[in-house]
C-alpha cells in the first residue's frame, strides 16, 4: 500500500484523526485535515500566509481539502473509480464539489483520483487572481473501504457515448458551447436513437437559430425507457403525435424555444410529475394536462396564451404570470366589493399638465419618436424631495423620518417585544390635492414598517383628525429598533412629475405597440439617453421619493408581487409610495434599493388603507 502524503511545494503535513471518508446512500464524501504547524516563510510562502482567517491560530497553518456533500461513482468503467479534472470543464460533473481551506493560493488545478478506499490529488495550487503564482501539490490518503452504488454515467458528447455499447448509455447530455462561432446543429442527431435504454436526455442549444430543426422525429417515441427530457433553446415547434408513448416520462422540460402546441397524446403520460415549458410560443394547452394524475408542477410562464383549460386548477403548483391565471382562475380582487375605479386617472395621458411634462422632457432628450408609446405607459406622479432637517415647529407637515405627529387614537406601532417599528413618512394630503386626483383630499397618510431589511409587517394609516389634535411622538430613552436607531426627520416639498417604465428585463411586459420601447434597451446610446430622462423626471440624483411611480426591479414589479399574493391584475395595483435610499434621513434599503407601498385601486377608491402591500427592491 502506498504511503499517505500531504505535500505542498517542499512542505509536508501530517493528517489528523479528523481525516475521514463517509458513505451515504451509495455515495462518498471525504474530509482531509492536517495538524497545525508554525508558519515558516521560507518553506510555506506563497502557498500560505500567517494571518489567514482559516488558520487555527495566528502564525500557524493547517491546510484542508474536502467535498461539499456526497458524490457518486459512475458505471462507465464498471468499477468504482472516478477521475475529475479541476477546474471542471463544461459540461461539469455536477455532483463533485471540492473545497480547499487554509491556503493563500486558493484554487486547485489538477487531477482528483477517487476510489472507495482512497483519494489522490496531483496538480498545483494557484491564485484565482494572479496566474503567475503556483505551487505543486500532491495529496494521497487511504481509508477503510466503504460501500458505494454505481450510478449511470452522464455522457457529455455523442463521441464519448459511441465508445461503449449503445445499451450501456442511459444518460446523455449534449450542450453547445456558448461561443460566437458555434456551428449549427441543422437536424435532430439521429445517433441518439441508437441508445434505446436512455433514461435521461438533455439537449442544451445556444439558441433556436443554432438548432433550427422544428420537430423531433417520430422515431423519438421509441425511447421507451426515457424518464427525463430536457431541451433548451431549440426551434422545435411541435412534438410527435405519438409522444404519449413515452409512458415512463417523469420530467419534461422544453425551455425558451419555439414550441407552439402539445399533442393530445400527452394525456397518456401517467407518470409525468414536472412539465416545464417557459419562454415558448404556446397559445393554449390541452385539457388533458390538468388531468395528468402525477403532475404536481407546471411552469408555463412567458408564453403568449389566449386561453387555458379550467382543469389546470387541479395542479398543485402552476407558475404563470398572474394576469394570465385569469384565463382559468377567478383572481378578481375583493369580488364582493363593487366600486368604480378610474385607471386612466393614474396615467400621464389623463392629465394635460403631465402629458406636457413628458413631451417637454422627451424633446430635451431627443426621444420624441417614442412619445406615443411612453404616453400609453407613463404615470402622473408626485415627487417628494427632502430638504432641511425637521425642527418640529409645525405639526402635521409632510415629513420623512424622525417622529410622527399622531392623533390621540393612533398608537405608534411596536413589535410584541416592545421594539419600535420604523417610521418612514407622513404626507399632508392637502399639499398634493392639486397634483393628482386619486388620493384623499385631506388628512394625513402615515407609513410604518417593522424593519427596513426584512419587511415582514407594515402599516399605512389615513387619519382626518384635525391638526390641532396632533402630538409629536416622543421616543422613550430606552427605545430600540431593528437594525439601528430612529431616522432623523426631514421636511419635504412636493412637485408634479411623470414616471416612465423601467426597460430592464421588460420584454414580457412590453408587447404589441409598446414593444417599440425595447429598441431603446437594445441601443447603448439610446439606453443612456433614456436613463437621463428617467433620472430627470424621478429626481433620483436628488434622492426623491415618488407616489404612483414605475419602480425599477430585476424581477417582478411591486404591482406584480401584490397581484400574485393578494389577487387582482397587476395593472389594478398602484404604487402608493416609493421610498428611495436617501442619505438625509438615512434610508438604506439593502443595496441602495427602494421600499414600495402598493394599494389596489378598489381600496384606494374606498379610502381603505388596511390592505396595502409592501415590497423591497434592490439592484
Amino acid at each position: 500500500m502506498q504511503e499517505d502524503i500531504f505535500q505542498v511545494g517542499d512542505a509536508h503535513f501530517a493528517f489528523t484523526a479528523q481525516s475521514s471518508a463517509s458513505f451515504v446512500d451509495g455515495g462518498m464524501q471525504f474530509q482531509l485535515h492536517t495538524a497545525p504547524v508554525a508558519f515558516d516563510a521560507a518553506l510555506h510562502a506563497p502557498a500560505f500566509q500567517p494571518d489567514d482567517v482559516d488558520n487555527p491560530s495566528l502564525g500557524t497553518i493547517a491546510p484542508q481539502f474536502g467535498t461539499y456533500g456526497a458524490f457518486f461513482f459512475h458505471d462507465k468503467t464498471g468499477e468504482p473509480l472516478r477521475i475529475v479534472q479541476m477546474p471542471q470543464n463544461q459540461p461539469a460533473t455536477f455532483d463533485f464539489h471540492l473545497y480547499e481551506r487554509g491556503f493563500a493560493l486558493d484554487s486547485f488545478h489538477g487531477t482528483v483520483t477517487l476510489t472507495p478506499s482512497s483519494v489522490e490529488l496531483r496538480g498545483t495550487m494557484r491564485s484565482r487572481y494572479d496566474d503567475s503564482k503556483s505551487v505543486p501539490i500532491h495529496v494521497r490518503k487511504a481509508f477503510e473501504p466503504g460501500e458505494v452504488t454505481l450510478q449511470p454515467h452522464t455522457y457529455t458528447s455523442l463521441a464519448e457515448a459511441a465508445e461503449v455499447p449503445p445499451e450501456r448509455v442511459r444518460r446523455l447530455l449534449i450542450r453547445q458551447p456558448w461561443q460566437g462561432d458555434t456551428p449549427k446543429i441543422e437536424a435532430f442527431p439521429p445517433e441518439i436513437l441508437r441508445f434505446r435504454n436512455l433514461e435521461f436526455l438533455s439537449l442544451q442549444f445556444m439558441s433556436p437559430a443554432h438548432a433550427p430543426f422544428t420537430a423531433l422525429p417520430d422515431e423519438f417515441c421509441s425511447l421507451a425507457s426515457l424518464k427525463e427530457l430536457f431541451v433548451r433553446g431549440s426551434a422545435i415547434e411541435h412534438l410527435p403525435e405519438n409522444f404519449g408513448a413515452l409512458e415512463q416520462l417523469e420530467a419534461l422540460f422544453l425551455q425558451y424555444g419555439k414550441l407552439r402546441d402539445l399533442p393530445d397524446s400527452i394525456g397518456r403520460l401517467s407518470r409525468l410529475q414536472r412539465l416545464v415549458l417557459p419562454g415558448n410560443a404556446l397559445a393554449t394547452l390541452p385539457e388533458c394536462v390538468g388531468h395528468l394524475p402525477a403532475l404536481t408542477l407546471l411552469n408555463v410562464e412567458k408564453n403568449p396564451f389566449v386561453s387555458l383549460p379550467a382543469s389546470l386548477k387541479k395542479i398543485k403548483k402552476v407558475t404563470l404570470e398572474n394576469k394570465l391565471k385569469a384565463l382559468y382562475l377567478d383572481i378578481r380582487y375583493r369580488p364582493d366589493v363593487d366600486v368604480a375605479v378610474a385607471p386612466e386617472s393614474f396615467l400621464a395621458r389623463g392629465s394635460a399638465e403631465h402629458a406636457a411634462i413628458l413631451e417637454a422632457a422627451c424633446a430635451r432628450h431627443k426621444l420624441k419618436r417614442y412619445l406615443p408609446a411612453l404616453l400609453r405607459l407613463a404615470r402622473n406622479t408626485v415627487r417628494y424631495r427632502t430638504t432641511e432637517p425637521e425642527d418640529y415647529a409645525q405639526k402635521g407637515n409632510t415629513r420623512f423620518g424622525g417622529a410622527p405627529d399622531l392623533p390621540p387614537d393612533i398608537e405608534f406601532p411596536r413589535a410584541e417585544d416592545g421594539t419600535h417599528w420604523r417610521f418612514y413618512a407622513q404626507l399632508r394630503l392637502a399639499d398634493v390635492a392639486g397634483l393628482q386626483p386619486w388620493l384623499p383630499r385631506d388628512g394625513m397618510l402615515y407609513f410604518f414598517g417593522e424593519d427596513q431589511d426584512e419587511l415582514h409587517k407594515h402599516r399605512v394609516i389615513h387619519s382626518t383628525a384635525p391638526a390641532s389634535s396632533l402630538q409629536t411622538y416622543v421616543y422613550p430613552d430606552d427605545a430600540t429598533f431593528e437594525n439601528g436607531d430612529a431616522f432623523p426627520g426631514f421636511k419635504a416639498v412636493a412637485t408634479a412629475t411623470v414616471s416612465v417604465p423601467s426597460l430592464y428585463n421588460a420584454r414580457d411586459r412590453l408587447t404589441g405597440r409598446d414593444a417599440v420601447l425595447l429598441n431603446i434597451e437594445d441601443d447603448d446610446k439610446l439606453q443612456k439617453t433614456y436613463w437621463a430622462l428617467q433620472e430627470e423626471l424621478s429626481g433620483k440624483s436628488e434622492d426623491c421619493h415618488l407616489v404612483n411611480a414605475h419602480v425599477f426591479t430585476q424581477h417582478e414589479s411591486p404591482e406584480e408581487q401584490a397581484s400574485a399574493e393578494r389577487g387582482g391584475l397587476p395593472g389594478e395595483w398602484i404604487n402608493l409610495l416609493m421610498l428611495e435610499s436617501d442619505n438625509r434621513p438615512g434610508f438604506c434599503f439593502w443595496d441602495a434599493g427602494t421600499l414600495s407601498f402598493s394599494i389596489h385601486m378598489k381600496d384606494l377608491a374606498l379610502g381603505d388603507f388596511s390592505r396595502t402591500f409592501a415590497s423591497l427592491e434592490s439592484s
